[in-house]
């Protein structure tokens, strides 16, 4: 592993680095673990400088946050470790950030969730008080949130002082990449003039967006400086890899594979998926469709497809709803399906790439012995929202005690709490991928068993059949480098209703119940040590590779 301070770190710290480095609260979590276990040791320099930095990193996925702009110059009048041009920028962020004495009508809004008020609010604020940039950054990070770039936009066009403009880079240049536009975002990103900084993470993006316009070499040579800067940004380390040492390989997974639906009573999500399924190659696919007792135009719709594929589909209809786990098994068990080598469960909502089987089966060449392999989701009409990428799950506390519940299901988020910059891209082992769209080895589906009936009719079905193979001693493999489209965004379903709510929440305490804290102990520790080793061979694979660059 690259950098000293690894063999320094507590293995709660490490876990999470080897996690992610990126997203703002998991970046100030692990800082603050790693800062305050730096006490009377001998060995704190290094882990002091490693706090700062994840702080500091914090701060440029987030540059106008006043509290941390405050705390970073707090630190560097001890440490000196900032340039006099970011501590100009930050003085003024600190500075110029002040929370309104009364916000009682924010919290009322936050807690209605109605996001469009809510924006609307806080834009009449940056209005009234201008000078303020508590109401500016939360303008701007809602804006960002829900697709509203040309808000963001005009507000980023406002009159920013000199002192700003490494930060009104950063957000214009945000908006250019997330609006596609690589080649302006190139140019905002890369703008020095004024002697103007450019921040860690928007090198990063930069670096992203020269990829994405067929410039690999020279996004290589930046990603190299990133790693260089920042060795513990450990996402880098994981994308520069796969990049590296991609090819083009089968365009097809190495055997048979059956892609399983079941659908309910969504016959437009429905058909747009079989669309998007139907312009991939299906030379090696059979797909089978379980009607799970729909009362809209499903059967037609399914009848259609059925008619359209001929011997490529198996159309099963039900006269009632039987759930999520017992369609999954239906579709497992049934004898047609035990000749083919891979089974995919794929999301009657959900759009796939045509490429999906090439993705596939690259992670299945890197990783043949996994228990599951799946894939990156992200919303249908607003691609840079992550879903869900790879699940790893966090250590219940010490002092937990419950008589009914063996753990407390939480899991390491950093993919929700910031919008998809290409940090997530790429393949690795996990505790637990989405149950969207995953592929098994119908050898090893054999082997881990039926999904839970009691998880119906849905939610938690597909974490727990992945928590079963973990207890198996088998890992989920994540492949980043496969984006799939969710028409349902995410959690919408859950928060529809008081009964949907309550079914979750009974699901939850269904799983939490069922695995014992020394169970879930040992999946996170085999989760740390695959992490590890997969880490520390892939940054030293590539290591010699990046020294050879100009």
């Amino acid at each position: 592993m690259t950098g000293t301070f690894w063999d320094f770190l507590d293995i709660e710290s490490r876990y999470r680095l080897l996690v992610s480095g990126h997203g703002k609260p998991h970046l100030m979590d692990t800082a603050s673990r790693i800062l305050n276990s730096s006490d009377n040791r001998k060995e704190s320099a290094p882990l002091i400088d490693l706090g700062v930095d994840l702080l500091l990193a914090a701060w440029e996925s987030s540059p106008l946050d006043g509290q941390l702009a405050t705390n970073l110059l707090s630190i560097n009048r001890q440490l000196k470790f900032l340039p006099a041009e970011l501590v100009e920028t930050l003085s003024f962020v600190s500075g110029n950030n002040k929370i309104p004495e009364n916000i009682s009508f924010l919290q009322r809004l936050i807690a209605k969730d109605d996001k469009e008020k809510l924006l609307e609010y806080l834009a009449s604020q940056t209005t009234r008080e201008p000078e303020n940039i508590f109401w500016l950054s939360h303008f701007l990070d809602l804006s960002f949130f829900l697709g509203r770039y040309e808000l963001a936009q005009e507000a980023v066009a406002r009159g920013w002082p000199s002192a700003m403009k490494i930060i009104k880079n950063k957000y214009s240049g945000d908006i250019a990449f997330c609006l596609g536009d690589y080649e302006r975002a190139e140019n905002i990103y890369a703008d020095v003039s004024e002697n103007t900084l450019i921040l860690g993470e928007s090198l990063l993006r930069l670096a992203e967006s020269l990829d994405r316009m067929g410039r690999r070499d020279e996004a290589l040579i930046l990603w190299r400086d990133r790693m260089t800067a920042r060795p513990w940004q450990v996402n880098t380390w994981f994308k520069v890899h796969d990049k590296i040492y991609e090819s083009s390989g089968k365009s097809l997974l190495d055997g048979k594979v059956a892609v399983c639906l079941y659908t309910y009573d969504k016959a437009e999500e429905f058909n747009a998926t079989m669309i998007a399924l139907t312009k991939s190659p299906l030379t090696n696919v059979h797909v089978f469709v379980l009607n799970n007792g729909s009362t809209d135009d499903t059967k037609q719709v399914v009848s259609h497809w059925d008619e359209k594929l001929g011997n490529k589909l198996t159309a099963i209809n039900l006269p009632v709803n039987i759930g999520a786990p017992a369609a999954r098994n239906w579709l497992k068990t049934l004898e047609d399906i035990k000749e083919f080598d891979y089974v995919a469960y794929l999301d009657d909502d959900a759009i796939v790439p045509i490429n999906w089987q090439a993705q596939f089966n690259k992670a299945v060449i890197s990783y043949p012995d996994a228990g599951v392999w799946g894939c990156k989701i992200v919303n249908y009409d607003h691609e840079e929202i992550i879903q869900h990428a790879d699940l790893h799950l966090k250590e219940t506390s010490e002092d937990f005690n419950d008589n009914t519940r063996g753990f407390e299901f939480l899991y390491l988020d950093p993919h929700n709490q910031d919008l998809d910059y290409g940090q997530f891209d790429f393949c690795r082992p996990c505790t637990s991928v989405t149950g969207c769209f995953h592929l098994f080895k119908q050898s090893v589906l054999d082997e881990i068993g039926n999904f839970d009936i009691r998880f119906t009719p849905t939610q938690y079905d597909d974490v727990d059949h992945d928590l079963m193979i973990a207890t198996a001693g088998r890992t989920a493999v994540y492949q980043g480098n496969l984006k799939v489209l969710h028409k349902r965004k995410s959690g919408a379903a859950i928060s529809s209703s008081s009964a949907a709510r309550g079914g979750g929440v009974g699901n939850l305490l269904k799983l939490e119940s069922k695995y014992s804290g020394a169970d879930i102990l040992k999946i996170i520790k085999n989760d740390i040590e695959r992490l590890e080793k997969d880490f520390t061979e892939k940054s030293l694979k590539i290591a010699s590779v990046l020294q050879t660059m100009a």
